[in-house]
């Protein structure tokens, strides 16, 4: 079961769905084009106007805010080092193996709440993608 990951980096999305980069400054890409369609389509959905100046943050402050309450937040792990904690804890052996097969994979198609995953990887140290903003 000693696979490498095709990926160096696992992207974990609010709703579970995981996506593998080997670029952190890929991976942190995806997250903003995530959180700008996520912004469009509540600024279309809540009929909210951000037109007032050009980058007006008062309204998208307030769309993200309200996502990440409601929705969560991206999370950037090293594949690794997500692999080393589910070989460590996972108790049977076929359903480990089935899952770091998979996270090995160059297309990753998985996600955490299918197998419960999500209590297990919050005990792994996510890689800061934040910003300064401003």
């Amino acid at each position: 079961m000693n696979r490498e990951p095709y990926n160096e980096f696992l992207l974990i999305m609010p709703e579970g769905t995981c996506k593998g980069f080997n670029d952190f400054e890929s991976a942190k890409a995806y997250i903003n084009i995530y959180y700008e369609r996520a912004i469009d389509e509540n600024i279309d959905d809540d009929d909210e106007n951000d037109m007032t100046e050009i980058g007006s943050g008062d309204t998208r402050i307030n769309i993200c805010t309200k996502l990440g309450v409601e929705e969560g937040k991206c999370e950037l792990y090293k594949t690794e080092e997500v692999i080393n904690k589910i070989s460590d804890e996972l108790v049977f052996d076929t359903e480990k193996k089935e899952i770091v097969e998979r996270l090995c994979e160059a297309d990753i198609d998985f996600n955490i709440y299918d197998n419960n995953l999500d209590l297990l990887i919050s005990d792994v140290e996510p890689i800061d993608i934040m910003e300064t903003y401003g």
